[in-house]
């Protein structure tokens, strides 16, 4: 609802409410640690997140018990520090997100809501030149008016960001390997976005919230000179050469893996064999043992002990047909996880993994499994009645069909091709429902994943790169990256 006082409207401000999140990364630094926690804690928003990354600290950092800590056994430098940050604050549920230095803190209460109540979805505490009256001489003002203040470049002491900003472009690039640059480039995406107003930006009276030892030459760098010196000298160029050319891409928070997913569900029959799966993990220890280059990931609704080398992913049971159920599971996973780069979703009794297909994987293609016949198939017409499928079945008899047991891509390649499987099932049922339909009707999803790759058709590889012949026992095996049956 919006408001009109003396003429004037006003709408109500939604990030008022919004959960604030606060990250403190930290590196041998044990003393200054403690002094800003004591800062952080006296001054905290109420209901702010608190959060301490401790960058492989040699002495590990100690918090207080309301304070999260997430440690690097190993330091791995500012890029992972503070893509951790964001990834706890994100995780806890944040949208006001503040990323510190140990050596800054707060110093006034309510420090942060100029920041919040700016409608700049980035910002970040700034200082011309050192308290102790040394001229710096390294940044500009560019414009200020009574709220804000822009500069031609950014110290990285505390840094502001709305969530939407992060959502909008990602983190801190690896580019950069262990830091320097990392920060100003981020702004600079951020404003490449058209996002912000002004790449680098404060709000005014900053230096009234927030004291900054750095400002005050009053601690010692957790970096040692050379290996910043050098860490500078590599970076200039990279963030000089995206800075004029306007690079405003997107950069994962967090570390990426692959996957290869498959589900054994046992708590109710399959309806192609009209029986139970056995339930014993053994049946996977072949597909699971032969996966190279990812985590073999087993969406299991009875099964408790995990095959070897896989991640037991518990699910509920569910009397949904389990063929499309593997569908529903594969995208829940999926949305769950955006850490998730590759992925390859695959039948596991009866699949083995010949070679890695990681490296030859392109983003926008599909890989999927195909049975050296086409669609003029009597079992394939028998046993899916439904209109929509026989209707597929008809337009495609010279076809070669498509085989759900192997399905490859890049994670959100993937899920649209999983979901776009779940809707035709729900159209499907639905139909059923209202024709007053017996059921069971089709028994699988075998006509359901040639219609999503039909529709696709241009971005489908198949064939022996993929897969050895179908039920050959492994002709082809000398170029597949799986072995189907």
């Amino acid at each position: 609802m919006d408001v009109v006082i003396n003429g004037v409207r006003y709408s109500p401000n939604v990030r008022q409410n919004a959960k604030i999140g606060i990250a403190i990364t930290t590196h041998n630094r044990p003393d200054t640690l403690t002094k800003a926690l004591d800062y952080h804690l006296k001054f905290r928003p109420q209901g702010a997140k608190l959060v301490v990354i401790d960058d492989g600290s040699m002495i590990p950092a100690v918090v207080p018990e309301d304070v999260e800590l997430v440690r690097f056994d190993n330091s791995r430098g500012i890029v992972q520090a503070k893509n951790a940050s964001l990834c706890a604050l994100i995780d806890a549920g944040c949208e006001e997100l503040f990323l510190f230095d140990d050596d800054a803190w707060p110093i006034a209460e309510d420090w942060e809501q100029p920041y919040i109540q700016s409608p700049e979805p980035h910002l970040a505490y700034q200082f011309l030149d050192l308290a102790v009256n040394i001229k710096l001489r390294d940044l500009s003002i560019l414009y200020q008016d009574d709220k804000h203040v822009a500069y031609t470049g950014q110290r990285g002491v505390m840094l502001y960001y709305h969530i939407s900003a992060i959502q909008k472009v990602g983190g801190f690039d690896p580019v950069y390997e262990r830091g320097m640059y990392e920060h100003a480039d981020l702004a600079l995406r951020i404003y490449h976005n058209s996002l912000t107003s002004w790449a680098f930006a404060d709000v005014v009276g900053s230096n009234r919230l927030i004291y900054s030892l750095d400002e005050h030459m009053g601690v010692k760098r957790s970096v040692n000179r050379a290996e910043r010196d050098q860490q500078v000298k590599r970076n200039v160029s990279i963030y000089n050469k995206r800075r004029y050319a306007e690079y405003g891409g997107f950069v994962n928070i967090r570390d990426q893996y692959n996957v290869v997913l498959t589900s054994f569900l046992t708590a109710y029959p399959d309806p192609q064999r009209n029986k139970r799966l056995e339930l014993n993990p053994v049946l996977l220890d072949r597909w699971s043992s032969s996966i190279r280059g990812a985590r073999p990931v087993v969406f299991a609704d009875q099964l408790k002990e995990p095959p070897k080398e896989a991640v037991l992913y518990p699910v509920h049971e569910s009397s949904m047909n389990v063929y499309f159920l593997r569908w529903f599971h594969v995208w829940q996973y999926l949305r769950q996880h955006p850490e998730v780069e590759k992925v390859w979703c695959t039948d596991g009794t009866d699949v083995e993994m010949l070679r890695e297909p990681w490296d030859h994987m392109i983003p926008g293609k599909f890989y999927v499994g195909s049975e050296p016949k086409t669609y003029a198939d009597e079992w394939a017409s028998a046993n899916h009645p439904e209109p929509i499928y026989q209707e597929f079945i008809r337009d495609h008899q010279n076809d070669v069909m498509l085989n759900a047991g192997l399905l490859g891509g890049y994670r959100d390649d993937i899920m649209s091709f999983a979901h776009a499987i779940l809707r035709i099932y729900s159209q499907v049922e639905s139909a059923n429902f209202w024709d007053k339909r017996k059921k069971p009707l089709s028994v699988g999803d075998m006509i359901a994943f040639g219609m999503v790759g039909y529709r696709n058709h241009d971005r489908l590889i198949t064939g022996p790169l993929v897969h050895t012949v179908f039920k050959s026992n492994g002709i082809g095996r000398e170029n597949a990256f799986w072995q189907h049956k």
